[in-house]
């Protein structure tokens, strides 16, 4: 059995705005096929699709990899301190100032270690979700 569509019908599609499977109106057909689609929660028109582009779940597959290995890094530097070290951490604050293996207590990124120090008021440390820039000596 064929599917037989018209302008102004209701079909379900892949919206590319909203990023989820949602209930579209046809705007244009080609031949049977529908060929463009208004979304009818965010009102994008788009062309007609069934699933996200190929392309999409590739990106999608290589940023989970990408958190699995930052992760990964973050417990083996983790691993390689002693409990000594953990629970000295100091306290991050603009006005201080650190060296490299250091580990820091941020107040929104948690706990961390210096990787390095790229100026004498910029340092670079490691958190749980990735490296950041911060600012030291101020």
């Amino acid at each position: 059995m064929t599917n037989t569509y018209t302008t102004g019908e209701y079909i379900t599609a892949w919206c590319t705005k909203c990023k989820l499977e949602l209930g579209h109106t046809i705007v244009a057909m080609v031949g049977n096929v529908p060929r463009r689609v208004k979304c009818n929660t965010c009102n994008g028109e788009h062309n007609y699709r069934t699933a996200p582009a190929a392309s999409n779940r590739i990106k999608s597959i290589n940023a989970k990899r990408k958190t699995r290995s930052r992760e990964t890094k973050y417990h083996e530097y983790m691993l390689r301190l002693s409990d000594n070290r953990l629970s000295s951490a100091k306290k991050y604050t603009t006005r201080g100032s650190f060296e490299k293996d250091d580990v820091v207590e941020h107040p929104k990124f948690g706990t961390g270690i210096v990787v390095s120090v790229i100026h004498m008021n910029k340092i670079e440390i490691f958190f749980q979700d990735g490296p950041k820039l911060l600012a030291q000596n101020l």
